[in-house]
């Protein structure tokens, strides 16, 4: 018997989303900038999951848009916060890495970055530290998150049956057509980025979803990337 797809819930918080993949236990993908807690935790309620359910606190990558709630929502739920062993000392220090621009908008974006300070966020021990992938069934989640570096060395991507891909920000969507997927705006090693959409492309997609914008139909990704 085929295995049944965990329901994706995606939500935004700001420009950035987030995920609930509701399983046997829920897991939340993603924390959004610091002060997202409350609207995660509202998101649960609203969905009739208990806060306290929650089984682990998935970051896909080191920037603070992201890992940015996790300290408060671990303390607010219980769970247990997981990052690839590459990003883990963002969370630890609570800052963003040096940035590398893919194109003119983000060196154009970096100008304001270099005057302000790399964004920052309270700071979590990661609980779990991924080396290659983390097999997400004992979280109660029929899934895995894999490792997709290249807009961070540590970039993860969930992969769940029926074809559902959490990508994070390996795709993004574009800035002027928001419904396009495009490169992020900043990428760690721009080889190894191109590497990894490559890799989810592989994996025959049904739905892409990305931390910003999306969800993507794998066609069209397939069009941009091709």
């Amino acid at each position: 018997m085929p295995k049944q797809s965990a329901e994706v819930i995606q939500f935004p918080l700001g420009r950035a989303n987030a995920f609930i993949i509701r399983g046997q236990r829920p897991i939340v993908v993603d924390t959004g900038y610091p002060g997202s807690a409350p609207t995660i935790i509202d998101r649960l309620n609203k969905n009739g999951i208990d806060p306290k359910t929650v089984s682990l606190i998935l970051i896909t990558h080191g920037h603070a848009d992201h890992f940015g709630s996790a300290a408060d929502l671990k303390k607010q739920t219980g769970a247990q916060v997981a990052v690839h062993k590459l990003d883990a000392d963002a969370l630890t220090k609570g800052q963003d890495p040096p940035l590398k621009p893919t194109g003119t908008i983000g060196r154009w974006l970096m100008k304001t970055i270099e005057k302000r300070g790399p964004a920052k966020a309270p700071p979590v021990k990661p609980d779990i530290i991924i080396e290659h992938e983390l097999d997400l069934g004992k979280f109660g989640v029929d899934g895995k998150a894999i490792h997709t570096p290249g807009h961070t060395p540590g970039s993860l991507a969930v992969v769940l049956p029926g074809g559902k891909i959490i990508a994070g920000d390996t795709i993004m969507r574009g800035i002027v057509r928001f419904w396009q997927p495009n490169y992020p705006l900043f990428a760690d090693n721009m080889f190894q980025l191109k590497e990894s959409i490559k890799l989810i492309l592989r994996r025959k997609p049904s739905k892409i979803f990305s931390g910003h914008g999306g969800p993507f139909n794998p066609k069209t990704v397939l069009r941009r990337f091709s």
